[in-house]
């Protein structure tokens, strides 16, 4: 069932803006991927640009999404140049959906609401357009299951889609821009949502712009304009009920009961596009321009009103929509559900039980002896670098699965960087510290260790131990973009800083001691040991 868009009765009216843009040029590579494209997209009209794989489809989005770093061209918006201020008024839905699998779909949208709308609008008005949103999609009956991955079972494909339209449409665009809505969707999924997507272009009049491959002929008829791309540049761009007439005048007929968008794509038209590009360039031109002067007079007095009715639609007094305490509080919930579902995962407990087993077995009532001495201090190295691994590793991995959220999240202006720093700080590390805790508070006193005070000395040594090895994780986690490669350079940190610990060897060549001075091994394990054993030279003495 498609839901039909209906503004909030407290929040203003806002219709889409016009989007011209005139001989955009993209290079990839020192390759053109698009080459003099030319175009308009108006509210209240759904643009499809269709094309074969590698047509640049994706790359013309990136373009009017202010996403390409080498592109020339014209782009105008309400016939404004294309700046900061107004790019902030429009909302781009990826192709591939990227959520924290572990959080619900309402505490997905719950934050995006929080953060994305502005301060000025209040909780209750914030929800309100949450809700609203919420039942123009459909998505009501999936709201309390978790957002999932490839490992985690959570919301269907389809779903996923809706919530990644849902997060953008939030907050009210101005022009929404959606690459391959219909990507690893069934059919009867890929109708649904393009019949969402045209009713609430429709009813709320405004720009969608939506790239995509193999449309079916249900599908295609319901698109208002096509712009039809081929190696970079435009074959066709029109009205999508046109198109089969345009390609029939220049002798190329479709058979009868065939998807038109097929017949469009077919390969055996390949060969024919450069020749269809050529007629299109010079046919087109001189109509685009009179259509785009002609368009710039009415468009003079749309910009002009609605500007005058609601500057805040295109006024930005502040980069952010919302202050750095707001982003840090709701950054810091997200932060706590996430990593809380990673620490105290079941494979994480039977993780941490299994190795306090392994250390009882091993080292169980060690006699303090002279002859136990190198085991004592074996167990205590063993302790020390075992929670040093850990976090740095889990912060490694951790940080693999969040980096393309934040990357969508931070390139669309959700938050301050220091504010998803520090939320993530406070957030995990009380978190981090609780397995670690309760493995020492049962293996010191398994393995007979020092007394009482040098079990508080422990647990605080392991605490800044852990810390120190969450920090260096997260440090190569965000320096390596491949988490393989992150892994492979933490183990030759992690076994410097064990080589040069202080258990192994104790007397290194002089050109190589003082880098055991950069081990955070070296100063945990020394300081466990002078713990452990400082009684006893004091009894001695």
């Amino acid at each position: 069932m498609t839901a039909i868009y209906k503004p909030a009765k407290d929040s203003p009216v806002s219709s889409g803006m016009e989007v011209v843009w005139r001989n955009v040029n993209v290079k990839k590579d020192n390759k053109l991927v698009l080459k003099n494209v030319s175009g308009v997209a108006r509210p209240g009209h759904l643009l499809a640009v269709l094309g074969p794989m590698g047509s640049g489809k994706t790359t013309l989005l990136n373009a009017l999404m202010g996403r390409n770093l080498y592109q020339t061209g014209e782009i105008t918006l309400n016939g404004q140049p294309f700046n900061k201020q107004i790019k902030r008024k429009l909302s781009y839905v990826l192709k591939e959906e990227v959520f924290y699998p572990n959080v619900t779909l309402r505490e997905t949208l719950r934050f995006a609401a929080m953060l994305r709308l502005p301060n000025a609008i209040d909780v209750k008005q914030k929800l309100a357009r949450m809700e609203q949103i919420i039942d123009v999609l459909d998505i009501r009956g999936c709201l309390d299951t978790v957002m999932g991955d490839y490992k985690t079972p959570g919301l269907t494909d389809g779903q996923r889609k809706r919530a990644s339209i849902a997060c953008e449409l939030i907050t009210n665009p101005l022009m929404l821009a959606v690459d391959e809505p219909t990507s690893d969707l069934d059919s009867y999924t890929s109708i649904a949502l393009i019949k969402t997507l045209k009713a609430y272009t429709h009813k709320s009049n405004k720009t969608v712009v939506m790239t995509i491959h193999q449309p079916s002929s249900q599908i295609f008829n319901m698109f208002d304009k096509i712009l039809l791309l081929n190696q970079g540049q435009v074959v066709y761009f029109g009205e999508s009920n046109k198109v089969i007439s345009f390609f029939e005048n220049i002798g190329l007929h479709m058979e009868p009961n065939y998807n038109p968008a097929d017949f469009i794509c077919e390969s055996f038209l390949q060969e024919i596009c450069l020749f269809l590009q050529n007629i299109y360039c010079q046919s087109q031109k001189l109509k685009f321009m009179s259509n785009f002067n002609h368009s710039n007079l009415k468009l003079q007095n749309f910009w002009t009103s609605s500007f005058l009715e609601y500057p805040e639609l295109f006024v930005d007094k502040d980069k952010w929509p919302t202050s750095f305490f707001t982003q840090f509080k709701h950054l810091t919930v997200r932060a706590f559900w996430q990593c809380k579902s990673r620490v105290f995962s079941k494979m994480k407990i039977v993780e941490t039980v299994l190795l306090c087993v392994l250390v009882s077995l091993v080292w169980f009532q060690l006699p303090r002896t002279e002859e136990t001495l190198r085991d004592r201090m074996g167990a205590i190295f063993f302790l020390i670098t075992l929670w040093g691994v850990i976090p740095l590793i889990d912060a490694i991995t951790a940080f693999a699965t969040e980096r393309p959220v934040i990357d969508k999240e931070r390139t669309a202006n959700w938050y301050r960087l220091s504010a998803y720093y520090m939320a993530k700080m406070t957030a995990e590390i009380p978190l981090v510290l609780v397995p670690p805790v309760l493995f020492l508070i049962l293996a010191y006193w398994i393995i007979g260790l020092n007394n009482v005070e040098g079990f508080f000395g422990m647990i605080f040594t392991t605490i800044i131990n852990v810390i120190t090895g969450q920090s260096i994780g997260l440090f190569l986690g965000i320096a390596f973009t491949h988490v393989e490669t992150g892994i492979s350079v933490s183990v030759i940190v992690m076994t410097a800083c064990m080589l040069l610990g202080g258990f192994f060897t104790r007397n290194l060549p002089f050109w190589l001691d003082w880098i055991k001075y950069f081990s955070f091994i070296f100063y945990s394990f020394h300081c466990a040991v002078v713990l452990e054993f400082s009684s006893d030279a004091d009894d001695v003495k």
